[in-house]
């Protein structure tokens, strides 16, 4: 495995903080910020998708932005990437000014119509989405053998695209900064059914909008979610029928949970119990 260089991390000043990651800016190196990933996600070649995913974004001109160089701190890697100065992302500015969310939604639409417009070549780091639903449904501990069998036909059935997949679309990856938009935390970037997209803000929006860390991952409250997610599905679909898109995207919505869980599989069993139970809900709403 390759090994990367060691950063200093006292010449850095932390900026910003998640769950599984830390942002850093320093004034030996301007215009540049460090994304410093911890615990298990730190993993060099976990941090090598992400990278290698934005790069190829990059490359294709897509509005991202630029990186530079995976990096370490001991065990856990990062990477340098342009800094977008006076950035804040659709999340903040929904929930700092509700009156805009059908406003707002409606750029992110614009964005994602354009992003989907895009094709993309499958390469080490960007995968085609119909071979990764494949091989999670084939060991998924999440499905019975019926469910299996169900979102196997979903995912044959799906049309064979260069579609560009974000893999993570939510208005918490799409920042502004002096009237320009990026696309950011792109390491699920894909190809593929656009749908797919579409189901993963669906569930995050609609049917994650209960979760109380889901609400403050957003910056918004449950019924601000409904609103945006309302808004956005009628301007990206140009449908007045949300509740028909809602049903047309629960098996979707089932599969990115078992795509999720592939990726970031955790050992423990109450966790998937409760991820079993979420898509079986799912299913039986879709097929009563």
């Amino acid at each position: 495995m390759k090994t990367y260089p060691q950063i200093e991390l006292k010449e850095w000043t932390l900026v910003g903080e998640g769950y599984n990651g830390q942002a850093y800016v320093s004034s030996y190196h301007p215009g540049v910020m460090l994304k410093l990933v911890r615990r298990e996600m730190g993993q060099a070649h976990k941090v090598e998708q992400e990278f290698y995913a934005a790069k190829t974004a990059y490359d294709m001109g897509l509005p991202v932005p630029e990186v530079y160089e995976i990096v370490r701190d001991g065990e856990d890697h990062g990477y340098l990437c342009e800094m977008i100065g006076a950035k804040k992302s659709m999340a903040r500015m929904c929930s700092e000014e509700p009156h805009r969310i059908p406003e707002l939604a409606g750029v992110m639409a614009r964005y994602s119509h354009a992003l989907h417009g895009t094709p993309i070549e499958v390469n080490d780091y960007v995968h085609p989405i119909k071979d990764l639903l494949t091989k999670a449904l084939e060991t998924s501990p999440l499905v019975d053998e019926d469910q299996r069998k169900l979102l196997k036909k979903v995912v044959a059935d799906m049309p064979d695209t260069k579609t560009c997949l974000h893999g993570d679309l939510q208005p918490g990856n799409l920042i502004v900064s002096k009237g320009d938009f990026f696309w950011i935390d792109l390491g699920w970037l894909g190809q593929g059914y656009y749908l797919m997209d579409i189901a993963h803000l669906y569930k995050m929006m609609v049917e994650d909008s209960v979760i109380p860390q889901v609400q403050e991952l957003t910056h918004m409250t449950r019924e601000q979610m409904l609103q945006f997610w309302d808004a956005f599905a009628r301007a990206y679909t140009g449908t007045g029928d949300v509740e028909a898109l809602n049903h047309k995207l629960l098996p979707y919505s089932a599969l990115d949970i078992v795509r999720t869980y592939y990726l970031h599989e955790r050992d423990v069993p109450e966790f998937r119990t409760y991820l079993s139970g979420r898509i079986d809900a799912t299913l039986k709403q879709y097929t009563r």
